[in-house]
């Protein structure tokens, strides 16, 4: 288990220099879909809660951090140069294959997070304290990391014209299935503390103000997790650099 954090931090450092190492080709290229990622966030925040416009934003959502993250996976395995232009992507065969494989893994997401966010919402109803909640979230995020790190190495591969699928994607991670689910749970928590001050203002006009706050800080959090997901599928399909 030793082995397994050291190697997880060590993963997220790397990710972090990559992103950091690139980021004015990451800055340029990912410049379209933030905006657009913003723009959905601020109006989904002014509609009705649960609108069908809401709705359909909810649904324009995926293709924009389809493009967010393709445009970081090719950055991060194949360099600067490997984007068809500055600015980032165009929508062709291959994000709408991505695409897919992104719906799979967000509904995989989604079914695991249910019950690890009912246990959550039990062990805070409990009052066991902030110390056994933070324990509680870590593990459950660690459980639904472990499922998505394994499934999402079909990700990169779609990204770089690989084809690929889930079969493969787990065969893949055989044996490193904790290392990127801990990876990956490492920024995401950095996420819970700026979320707990940003929405306990107590103050519902603040609201829309926090969602857009909150995806600034978020985005570059998510192009570390998917940096993750790249130099992992990098290391594993590559045997000399496992």
């Amino acid at each position: 288990m030793k082995y397994t954090l050291v190697a997880s931090f060590a993963l997220v450092g790397e990710a972090t220099r990559e992103v950091y190492r690139k980021r004015a080709s990451l800055l340029s290229a990912l410049l379209i879909p933030t905006i657009g990622l913003l723009l959905i966030g601020a109006l989904s925040t002014a509609l009705e809660p649960h609108s069908t416009a809401q709705t359909f934003l909810a649904l324009a959502y995926l293709p924009c951090y389809a493009i967010f993250a393709i445009v970081c996976h090719r950055v991060v395995l194949l360099g600067e140069n490997s984007l068809p232009h500055r600015w980032g992507m165009f929508w062709t065969e291959r994000e709408t294959r991505f695409l897919g494989w992104f719906i799979g893994i967000w509904f995989l997401y989604f079914g695991l997070s249910l019950p690890m966010s009912i246990i959550l919402l039990y062990s805070s109803n409990m009052d066991v304290g902030w110390n056994t909640t933070w324990i509680a979230s870590f593990i459950s995020y660690v459980v639904v990391a472990y499922f998505e790190g394994r499934f999402s190495l079909v990700l990169p591969a779609t990204a770089i014209d690989k084809r690929s699928n889930f079969k493969e994607s787990w065969s893949m991670s055989r044996g490193k299935g904790m290392l990127i689910a801990i990876a990956l749970v490492i920024p995401a928590m950095i996420l819970i503390p700026i979320e707990t001050l940003l929405y306990d203002t107590g103050v519902d006009e603040l609201s829309p103000i926090a969602d857009l706050v909150w995806l600034l800080i978020a985005l570059p959090i998510f192009a570390i997790e998917i940096a993750i997901i790249s130099l992992a599928y990098d290391k594993l399909a590559s045997p000399d650099k496992r």
